[in-house]
């Protein structure tokens, strides 16, 4: 923040990421305009609550000297509350009765931005901006009231907000050369605010509606319903649905059925880009929706106009690719690849056995499906052959040509050897078979499974997040 003496306002956006985090913020700023616009669920899982969140928001307010000013949303009951329970001048904003500042109406339909009425004074005003989703008249609101707390002309004001751009990452509009149009929400995707995103997509008017997904943060419930009630959602306002992430296979359980096009997902950022380079098309708007410091989407965009290098997922950076010298440099993930699709290759079944490569694990539970493997392998007069991704060898299975995989991983990993090794096969993910041990059976026990969860399995769970699906037929025995 470059604050010099001969500046007249200094504008500063504090993050509490946990009880207490405001606390040095407050004592260094000293602010004389707090603002607070909603009291979400960021950072849920530290607070427990909305109303410690407030708690910890409304420090901000209380801090304020004598002749402070409070800007509040009026149509938050939590901003409400803390703006009743304090003794400063409040300038309220939003569509309640009562709002210093009343939104009568917003409209924003892609492709025209956003315009919003307000009365202030008895008198209307509309501000037209260069912003998208009628959810940003809640800031601009907000941005008034800041002027009118620092004594500035509300027409300079309002002249003023038409010329604003969007933040970087917060409903930006990217349009490339091939006529393809992202609407980058990529900064953050806690569960709560998902649904201007869905609004916004609702409403635009498109050749076609695609909505790219990222990880959803910080909420509660089981990943797997959680993930397949957003893809309906977002399925409901998109032509077509893509999810990236660790997460991603649990969004396609949305799908209608395995031949449901419309639902696509990614488990890497990386083959989701490969799928997006040929699937976009002109006149398509695209929506990014993720948490920037674990999916970096914006990826997506950069390498559609120079290919990029590092597909890393999930590096903690908390800023965008754009500035990042890692940008262009390679990366030691898996080589580029095609991304797994319906028939991609011949019905060559592949049987995979989930097993540790170390000696140690050669006789326990961790190696039966390296084992039952082998025993293939030594029943078929075959042999096996150090391959990229591990063992490989192929076989005659009752006059059907069968390959045989062993990963070269450890077991937790072994989706990161199974999904090359399909793709460098020409290999369909329908037609691979994984085997592996399970201590809950009683010994001598086998079971079919067509799909399903991982049921705790790691070396299970590696595979399905690889693939992207958990249509995988099993062989469990003990």
């Amino acid at each position: 923040m470059n604050t010099h003496k001969v500046h007249r306002y200094c504008v500063a956006e504090l993050g509490g990421s946990g009880p207490g985090a405001l606390d040095r913020s407050i004592r260094v700023l000293k602010p004389d305009i707090a603002v607070i616009t909603v009291i979400g669920r960021d950072h849920y899982s530290a607070f427990k609550s909305r109303e410690a969140i407030a708690a910890e928001k409304g420090k901000l307010v209380l801090a304020l000297p004598p002749q402070g000013i409070a800007v509040l949303n009026i149509d938050d009951p939590l901003v409400r509350s803390i703006g009743e329970g304090c003794n400063r001048r409040i300038i309220w904003f939003g569509e309640g009765v009562g709002a210093t500042l009343r939104l009568r109406e917003a409209r924003s339909r892609w492709p025209e931005p956003l315009t919003l009425f307000f009365e202030y004074q008895n008198k209307t005003y509309e501000v037209r901006t260069e912003l998208q989703g009628t959810h940003m008249a809640l800031p601009v609101l907000a941005s008034l009231g800041v002027a009118l707390a620092a004594d500035l002309p509300l027409e300079k004001a309002i002249l003023a907000i038409a010329q604003v751009q969007p933040l970087e990452g917060r409903m930006q509009v990217v349009t490339g050369d091939d006529g393809v149009v992202f609407i980058r929400d990529d900064w953050k995707a806690p569960h709560w605010s998902l649904n201007e995103p869905l609004v916004f997509l609702r409403e635009a008017r498109a050749v076609r509606k695609v909505a790219v997904v990222g990880t959803i943060s910080d909420a509660s419930g089981k990943d797997t319903d959680k993930y397949k009630k957003v893809c309906r959602q977002f399925r409901e306002v998109a032509d077509l649905v893509v999810f990236v992430g660790p997460h991603a296979h649990r969004a396609l359980r949305a799908r209608q059925s395995e031949a449901d096009t419309t639902i696509q997902g990614f488990s890497s950022i990386r083959y989701a880009a490969t799928y997006l380079q040929t699937e976009l098309r002109k006149g398509d708007l695209v929506l990014l929706k993720g948490s920037h410091n674990a999916d970096h989407l914006v990826r997506l965009i950069i390498n559609r106009s120079r290919p990029i290098q590092c597909w890393k997922d999930r590096c903690g950076v908390e800023k965008f690719c754009d500035s990042c010298s890692k940008l262009y440099k390679s990366s030691p993930d898996m080589p580029f690849a095609a991304p797994i699709g319906p028939q991609t290759g011949p019905a060559v079944p592949v049987v995979v056995g989930l097993g540790n490569p170390e000696a140690r694990f050669h006789h326990t539970l961790h190696n039966v499906g390296y084992r039952v493997l082998d025993a293939l392998v030594q029943a078929a007069e075959s042999v096996w052959q150090v391959q990229s991704e591990g063992w490989v060898s192929s076989i005659d299975l009752e006059g059907v040509a069968v390959r045989l995989l062993k990963p070269g991983v450890k077991m937790n990993i072994n989706g990161t050897m199974v999904r090359p090794f399909l793709e460098r096969t020409g290999s369909d993910p329908k037609h691979c078979i994984i085997v592996h041990g399970d201590a809950d059976l009683s010994l001598g026990d086998v079971r079919l499974k067509s799909g399903g969860g991982d049921a705790g399995h790691k070396g299970v769970r590696s595979v399905i997040s690889a693939l992207g699906t958990e249509s995988i037929p099993r062989v469990v025995l003990v």
